[in-house]
């Protein structure tokens, strides 16, 4: 499919971290993703040579490449979290990434200078930063996302949404406010659904015709937007099947 990514944490973590990401590359070309989100923290702490070997993979098979790294935009004090930016733009470069995706952090429309960013990213060639809504009560908070992206256009920052379907409940956050205040700005989908089970929140497999957030969510967006399956996937063997689902559901919303 031209416009579907299956990210790494999709799969048994246990599998991923004892074989490698770049042993996933082939299985996922085969199943006929468009591209494939590679996940920073399920790389050894030695990254570099892993980074390499998954390139050549991703090379191989011609896949679109997403680097997710867990880091924040910006740090406790409101500060642009440079340092760390560095590396990770660094890393994508190594991999190969197109989009680099990271979580907003701790942004303050007043104290925070976006200006900064700004010229930090005029910087990196080639690769496009995607800032994501993560489970915190911050970074995941729509109003902050919206201050954010708001100063972004302001001062031609040219920095894309991660819209995640599923953490707005860890955030508790109400998921029509946030597409209705924040789709456009959005590049890039994550599709899960969150449900209770036993007291917690708990990600689980796309189902159809159940009313859930996640497909209000998907019919919200254009059928072309980019979308990743960031659910659990099991088996690993599941992964066409469920591309074949998103593919008979964008049908039916085009239709």
């Amino acid at each position: 499919m031209r416009n579907v990514i299956i990210p790494l944490n999709a799969f048994d973590r246990g599998e991923v971290l004892k074989n490698g990401q770049a042993s996933f590359v082939e299985h996922i070309a085969q199943a006929g993703a468009y591209g494939v989100e590679i996940r920073r923290e399920l790389l050894p702490e030695e990254k570099n040579r892993q980074l390499d070997q998954i390139r050549q993979e991703i090379a191989r098979f011609g896949l679109f490449t997403v680097y997710s790294a867990p880091i924040e935009c910006w740090k406790a004090d409101h500060h642009l979290n440079i340092e760390e930016l560095i590396n990770v733009f660094q890393e994508g470069k190594t991999l190969g990434a197109t989009w680099l995706k990271v979580s907003l952090g701790h942004f303050h429309k007043e104290l925070s200078n976006i200006a900064e960013l700004g010229h930090f990213l005029k910087q990196q060639q080639g690769i496009q930063l995607l800032v994501e809504n993560d489970q915190t009560l911050y970074g995941g908070n729509i109003q902050n996302m919206k201050s954010f992206f708001e100063s972004a256009v302001e001062q031609d920052v040219l920095v894309k949404m991660t819209f995640d379907a599923g953490n707005w409940y860890y955030s508790s956050q109400e998921v029509e406010e946030a597409l209705n205040l924040l789709a456009p700005y959005v590049d890039y989908l994550h599709l899960k659904q969150v449900e209770k089970a036993a007291d917690k929140l708990v990600t689980v497999p796309l189902e159809k015709g159940r009313n859930h957030s996640w497909e209000k969510v998907f019919k919200h967006f254009p059928a072309e937007l980019m979308k990743a399956l960031e659910f659990p996937i099991e088996p690993k063997e599941r992964a066409k099947d469920y591309l074949q689902f998103i593919q008979e559901l964008a049908a039916e919303v085009l239709a």
